[in-house]
């Protein structure tokens, strides 16, 4: 209502200054008023229509239309001449929005079909409307009293004008929408091959009539030179324009918005003056830039993004206000009999040529919507017919202009529509969505008494996970373990949750043994993660693992081809134990959208070649869309890997990697926590009464509490921490009786050897702390806790502490820090962090410490437990605004944004942040 208050309000004050002051709008200031009233107006009536479902280049349009000087005439004839000049540059960069779309390795497999399907269209549909003008001839109010033979050349030479297509218009819609896909590719190659048919057609009919009128010009080629030149040499110095443009972003890349308009401004003004087409040159230049420097070309797109709207909105808007609505009224029938039987051979040439093309089915019946609007290249041979032939030539481009209001107004809305049926539009959050991963994010598990309860599955991952299937929906495929998970689900495998509140469902696997054993416990917990972390701990490769690990992969591949019955859903793998599963997927349908996670560290490329089938891990990731990793460390190791043994076969070119035909972005993007549901833990008074019982149940009264919350693994660096925490206590005896640390150990594969060692390791290394270090009477030194605790327990678990340690050797990203960090709202508490976790590269402020380094590690657990209050409230206030403008859902919309985003809009992905220095201190015994 506010949008539309102002609206009125611009208007009458634009009414009101025409009226009352003609000297305010002296040819001086034409383009300063017509540009400003229309970028204000012509927006808020985009935006008002789109609330209706319509394209705002519609909105645009009608502004145009009713404040042209046709109708309210408060956009003149006159700064509708001077809009122009901003027309050219946004020719020149809808062209470039064009080009960029056009991407050689999706046409290049289908270019022979494309060719096809465009010469069979523009044969009907040039043909059905030449045949008909013929016919017709005689009662058109052209040139009725023509011979024969001169009547056929015109009837050649208006169908040819009448037939064309509008990749101005086409692109604009594509661009808006964000749009990507088959539909799109052929909507924007079939609009350029056309009119480039269309114009060379029109051409040779020109030079015929030329002949008939006047038999002397037979030798004539100067009109077949211009076209030649329009088309080609516009084509050419664009290709030109768009290495040079390529080199400046590749070797100076500033300012790229501010330049890129400028350049669309000059170029289209410098093309109109050497007689080329801007719009044929904007496509030149943004295929070259989009195809032989493909990173070149996503930065481009961001520029475009950012600086193109106010361009599209008055180039549409002084489109609207330039139609001859006067044109449309006197020539009426006419215009109506033509826009009907160009319908009508649009729509009958799309189905024969899609049959004689083998278009796919599921698109054919939509193609003729993205061909239905003319704009430019109709209004310019227009503009040719009546320079050349005075008279009867000026009521051919009346027609002309008439066509156009009609086709520029209708077309944007057909193909808008087609889009959304096609599902190539902008993905919308609701769009669907299955999540795969090897562990479930509930388990259903039989009591002792046979009942049946649903614990949550403890662990980052799975809760940050679960916090976006809350809120989106979907489907979540999982590995069914839970003793009673059988039981629960329907025919289909099928059970709602969370069972409190039942937001998405969750789809079961049953993996039988011994592939399970095999699968995960073999290759992905003995093979994978011991590779990919840097740990004393040697790999184990076995051939029965693999045989296994592949065949599992499969079946998940299976599960969710069966879970896709919209053909937009969106697939998002997690980590390292489903690698192949995107691969297998693609084999059944080989136009899924994938997304991998992975969640672990990435080996250097040395270390790699430990794992015999390292060359079928990269070629299984690559097969995805989009691959996506905790660091930009993690994101280059994968990277240079791929490169060194893949070899020639890939290529890497900005966040590109490529392997044959298909691209595969691989980018960092760190993973969030569910910040808001801490906050709203934080603020339940329930959390109150768990503190209560917490400090009851682990002995926690009034003395120094430090935590920690790991599973039980070896390269949590728990054995180290707790090595460092005896030596601090041998240091500083006064902390014994003072200092308790809290140590929450959740089993992980007990049943692998290496697991088990270290379990046993921390079991003896907590006793002997204990016995060593204990008081009477005082505080226990370690307290050791050994199963999950939910969320709800571990808040006020962390609310309690002095300080939390993560003292990971090797880790991707380890959620915990995160989890202490927004728990804080109190601003205390300090956070003590291992160098080698992902979460370090994020968490500058923490105190930063080398786990192997047991002397300064100690010193940094004394450090923490000394910091004043103040240096506590800075750095954690700096922490915690990092966490909370990184949640999950931020997490999840980058990398779901991002897979829709591949090859039609910019990877928006944030830079990778350096952190913040540590002081010296951090780092040393104090």
């Amino acid at each position: 209502m506010r949008r539309l208050f102002a609206l009125a309000a611009i208007v009458v004050a634009m009414a009101a200054l025409r009226q009352a002051s003609p000297e305010a709008v002296s040819p001086f200031y034409h383009l300063p008023l017509a540009v400003g009233f229309t970028l204000l107006a012509a927006t808020v009536i985009g935006d008002a229509v789109a609330r209706v479902g319509l394209p705002r280049i519609t909105g645009y349009l009608l502004f145009g239309i009713v404040c042209g000087p046709s109708v309210a005439d408060l956009v003149s004839r006159e700064m509708a001449r001077d809009l122009q000049v901003v027309n050219g540059a946004a020719v020149a960069l809808i062209g470039l929005i064009g080009g960029l779309e056009l991407r050689w390795s999706r046409l290049a497999p289908r270019l022979a079909q494309t060719t096809r399907f465009t010469l069979a269209l523009v044969l009907v549909l040039y043909g059905g409307l030449a045949l008909l003008l013929g016919l017709a001839w005689p009662w058109l109010p052209i040139h009725p009293e023509a011979s024969p033979p001169v009547r056929w050349a015109l009837a050649s030479l208006l169908a040819a004008a009448v037939a064309t297509f509008s990749p101005v218009v086409s692109v604009a819609v594509v661009a808006e929408q964000r749009a990507r896909g088959r539909l799109t590719d052929v909507v924007l190659s079939t609009t350029i091959l056309g009119d480039l048919a269309l114009v060379a057609v029109f051409s040779l009919s020109l030079q015929a009539l030329r002949w008939l009128l006047t038999p002397g010009a037979a030798g004539d080629l100067a009109l077949l030179v211009e076209m030649a030149w329009l088309l080609v040499g516009s084509l050419a110095g664009g290709a030109l324009v768009g290495a040079a443009f390529a080199l400046y972003v590749t070797f100076v890349g500033r300012e790229l918005t501010a330049v890129l308009l400028v350049l669309s401004l000059v170029g289209s003004q410098a093309a109109r003056m050497l007689g080329l087409e801007p719009i044929f040159a904007g496509i030149a230049a943004g295929f070259v830039v989009g195809n032989v420097a493909r990173g070149q070309g996503e930065v481009l797109r961001i520029a475009i993004s950012k600086g193109s709207l106010p361009v599209l909105v008055v180039f549409f808007a002084a489109a609207g206000s330039a139609l001859d609505l006067q044109a449309l009224a006197t020539m009426w029938p006419v215009v109506v009999g033509l826009v009907a039987a160009r319908l009508l051979f649009l729509r009958l040439g799309t189905r024969l040529a899609s049959r004689a093309a083998d278009i796919e089915p599921e698109i054919a019946p939509l193609v003729w919507r993205g061909l239905f609007s003319q704009a430019g290249i109709t209004l310019g041979l227009g503009a040719v017919i009546a320079s050349e032939f005075l008279g009867w030539g000026t009521r051919v481009q009346a027609l002309a202009v008439a066509l156009v209001a009609v086709h520029e107004t209708v077309g944007p809305v057909l193909f808008r529509n087609a889009l959304r049926r096609a599902g190539e539009h902008a993905p919308a959050r609701g769009k669907p969505l299955i999540v795969a991963s090897n562990r479930e994010p509930y388990v259903h598990t039989y009591r002792d008494d046979g009942s049946v309860y649903c614990p949550a599955t403890a662990g980052g991952v799975a809760v940050a996970l679960d916090a976006l299937m809350r809120q989106r929906g979907g489907v979540w495929v999982a590995h069914g373990a839970g003793t009673a998970d059988r039981a629960v689900v329907d025919e289909r495998d099928h059970v709602l949750v969370p069972p409190d509140a039942p937001s998405y469902t969750l789809r079961r696997l049953w993996i039988d043994e011994p592939d399970f054993s095999r699968y995960y416990g073999g290759l992905a917990n003995e093979g994978l993660w011991p590779l990919c972390h840097v740990v004393d701990v040697r790999p184990i490769f076995r051939e029965a693992d693999w045989v296994a690990y592949r065949r599992v992969n499969a079946q998940f591949a299976a599960a969710i081809h069966q879970e896709m019955a919209n053909p937009a859903t969106l697939v998002f793998i997690q980590d390292y134990h489903l690698a192949l599963v995107a691969a297998e997927l693609r084999a059944r349908r080989p136009d899924a959208r994938t997304a991998i996670f992975w969640h672990i560290p990435w080996p250097s490329p040395d270390r790699l070649r430990v794992c015999p089938w390292r060359r079928e891990l990269l070629l299984g990731l690559l097969a995805n869309d989009l691959v996506a990793f905790q660091t930009e460390r993690d994101r280059r190791n994968y990277v240079m890997a791929t490169l060194d043994e893949l070899g020639d076969d890939v290529s890497a070119n900005g966040p590109y990697v490529s392997l044959g035909r298909h691209d595969c972005a691989v980018v960092s993007v760190p993973i969030g926590i569910d910040f808001d549901r801490i906050q709203d833990i934080v603020a339940d008074p329930a959390t109150e009464v768990e503190r209560q019982r917490l400090v009851e149940r682990f002995g926690l009264r009034g003395q120094i509490v430090g935590v920690g919350v790991d599973r039980l693994d070896y390269t949590k660096g728990i054995p180290e921490r707790l090595a460092a925490l005896d030596r601090l206590l041998t240091r500083r005896k006064e902390l014994r009786g003072t200092l308790t640390f809290v140590q929450v150990g959740v089993p992980s594969r007990s049943e692998l050897g290496s697991y088990s060692a270290i379990e046993t390791e921390i079991d003896r290394a907590v006793e002997r702390i204990n016995r060593r270090h204990a008081v009477e009477g005082g505080a226990v030194p370690v307290v050791y806790h050994k199963s999950a605790l939910p969320v709800q327990s571990l808040v006020p678990l962390f609310r309690m502490a002095r300080f939390c340690v993560v003292s990971s050797l090797h880790d991707g990203m380890n959620l915990v820090a995160k989890e202490f960090v927004a728990s804080r709202d109190d601003l205390k508490g300090v956070l003590v962090l291992s160098e080698f976790a992902g979460a370090a590269q994020e968490l500058g402020d923490a105190i930063i410490v080398n786990p192997y380094d047991i002397e300064g590690f100690a010193a940094a657990l004394g450090r923490a437990i000394d910091m004043p209050a103040v240096d506590q409230e800075r750095r954690m206030r700096t922490m915690r605004r990092i966490v909370a403008g990184r949640d999950v859902f931020n997490w999840a919309s980058d990398i779901l944004e991002g897979l829709e985003s591949l090859g039609r809009r910019p990877l928006l992905f944030p830079p990778p942040e350096e952190p913040a220095a540590p002081a010296v201190a951090d780092r040393s015994i104090a």
